[in-house]
């Protein structure tokens, strides 16, 4: 629930939208801050805890693990078992590489920059590589994911009290019973709209509880799903009879399989977070990034399997995109369950409604930068490190831009005066901006189905885009940078420069690169066949004006 959250924050430029100005300017300058307990220590002992590798394994971990970990029995459902445990371990593979890519993609900037410009994220990496061109792009993807993600989690959050309202009236002694209750738009009102002031804080520090609460949720659940499936296994009356445990080993179809791959891409997705942690972390040496990087993807992948299998040996091949639908509401601890997932939910969404608005106010004001500066003659910061001149000079421009943009990273005496800040959105313009993208995600999940509609374009939007491509094309394009900058200094050709090592690790980042680019297209199609066919539809519990009989799991 926290990973598009992290990837906003980390993309956000100066990555710290969410920091309390009275905390980040209390206390001298020294950092004493005067008495024990006082600001300074409080953030002293902050970037402590926030260094250590313990702290790093666990904010990558919680970047990972989200919401999405309920359709992962989908997703082995669709696949196959054979086929999803392959591609699910192959995903896990290419997320190790990648996340090693962004590592050194950071090193090659400083050898390009030198130590005075900072890379906070995949923003920085794309105005570096490919200028603000690049920036508008990822800028943009940013925007679309986290509006499909904001739509998806008022989904699972309208599914998950749905089943609370229907345990409800059952322990009332009302079922069957057709409510009112249990329409879309009115769980969604009730959901939501009393909480549409905390949508409007500017500073959300004390809501940051979701993302350490939302990953314990998502263990709380794994446990759950795990006594339930070995007390199903050796029940009398187990909920899969034997002529129903059918496993299939591989994929009804290419439907099927595309669906798989998206969902299991977005499972090990912490990569925008990578140099954000990097950054914070004592001693960042290679080796102990690696350690991080590789020990929170298998910390990930070792919960997701609990869910997993939990539910796939539960309910073998009836099984719904968000998995918790699957059990009986008149259950106990899977209502509670519910609850806590309900709660997370919740207030997760003014969490990452928060960066989607930065993430959309960063665009219009690049946008906006770019048009004005269109008719000067001074453009750097519009301009690309490939448009003419040498490398060096390209870089150069970019240096300047990057430190205009973060002037207090530029080097300067720490007794200059501090930097303007950036000018304040206006409240007017700041509460339109949050109606509109509450409305935007609002109605549509009043009227969409099923989660499954919505998660398949985040798979292939997010999936692709920042797993395969975006990652390996920063690093392919600063290493041809930095060939060509080593050629125009000392003259030796790129062709030279060349080992067996340098050429293997171009043909992986090349080799994910493409295979990004096909599922971008085929996952987009795939997602926009679904829903003209409505391949989801059968497996709903939410229909407009329409309630459901709480004993037979009927429409009515």
């Amino acid at each position: 629930m926290s990973r598009l959250q992290s990837c906003s924050d980390s993309m956000n430029g100066d990555g710290a939208w969410m920091e309390d100005e009275s905390t980040s300017s209390s206390g001298g300058g020294d950092g004493s801050g005067g008495q024990a307990g006082g600001p300074g220590m409080r953030r002293y002992l902050k970037s402590i805890m926030r260094g250590t590798i313990f702290s790093s394994l666990f904010t990558l971990l919680t970047t990972c693990i989200g919401a999405g970990t309920l359709s992962l029995p989908y997703a082995f459902k669709e696949g196959g078992l054979l086929f999803s445990s392959v591609v699910f371990v192959t995903i896990l593979l290419i997320s190790v590489v990648v996340g090693l890519m962004l590592f050194s993609s950071k090193r090659y900037c400083a050898e390009l920059f030198g130590d005075d410009v900072e890379v906070w994220g995949y923003e920085d990496l794309a105005q570096i590589a490919f200028g603000v061109a690049g920036k508008l792009f990822v800028l943009l993807t940013l925007v679309a994911l986290l509006l499909l993600s904001l739509v998806a989690y008022m989904i699972y959050t309208r599914d998950q009290l749905q089943a609370i309202v229907q345990f409800a009236y059952t322990k009332a002694g009302y079922a069957p019973e057709c409510s009112i209750m249990v329409n879309c738009a009115l769980l969604m009102s009730i959901s939501f709209i009393p909480l549409f002031p905390i949508n409007l804080l500017r500073d959300l520090t004390p809501m940051q509880f979701t993302s350490s609460i939302s990953i314990f949720c998502i263990i709380f659940v794994a446990v759950t799903m795990l006594i339930k499936a070995i007390l199903n296994a050796f029940a009398d009356d187990p909920i899969a009879t034997k002529n129903e445990r059918h496993v299939y080993l591989m994929p009804d179809g290419v439907n099927a399989a595309l669906t798989c791959i998206s969902y299991c891409s977005l499972s090990f997705i912490c990569h925008f977070n990578i140099l954000q942690v990097q950054k914070e972390l004592h001693r960042p040496t290679r080796g102990r990034m690696f350690f991080i990087i590789i020990g929170s993807l298998v910390g990930a992948y070792l919960i997701y399997n609990v869910v997993i299998f939990s539910g796939y040996f539960t309910f073998y091949n009836d099984i719904r995109e968000d998995i918790i639908l699957n059990y009986n509401r008149s259950d106990v601890l899977m209502t509670v369950a519910r609850i806590a997932l309900f709660f997370t939910l919740l207030f997760s969404y003014p969490v990452l409604l928060h960066p989607t608005r930065a993430a959309l106010n960063r665009f219009l004001a690049t946008v906006c930068q770019c048009s004005c500066c269109g008719s000067n003659e001074s453009s750097d910061t519009c301009g690309s490190t490939t448009s003419g001149g040498t490398v060096q000079e390209a870089v150069h421009d970019e240096k300047q831009s990057l430190l205009e943009r973060r002037p207090e990273e530029s080097g300067e005496d720490s007794k200059a005066p501090p930097a303007k800040k950036e000018k304040k959105i206006p409240t007017v313009v700041w509460i339109s901006e949050t109606w509109i993208i509450f409305a935007a995600t609002f109605l549509p999940a009043c009227y969409v189905p099923n989660v499954g509609y919505v998660w398949n374009f985040v798979g292939s939007i997010g999936g692709t885009l920042i797993l395969y491509i975006f990652p390996t094309a920063f690093y392919l394009k600063l290493r041809l940078m930095r060939y060509q900058k080593k050629r125009e200094q000392s003259g030796t050709t790129i062709l030279a420069q060349h080992t067996f090592l340098a050429v293997f690790k171009e043909a992986v980042a090349m080799l994910i690169f493409l295979v990004g680019l096909v599922l971008l297209v085929v996952e987009n199609y795939q997602s926009i066949n679904a829903i003209a066919s409505g391949a989801h539809d059968s497996t709903s519990y939410c229909y407009q004006a329409k309630c459901i009989d709480n004993v037979n799991d009927t429409i009515l």
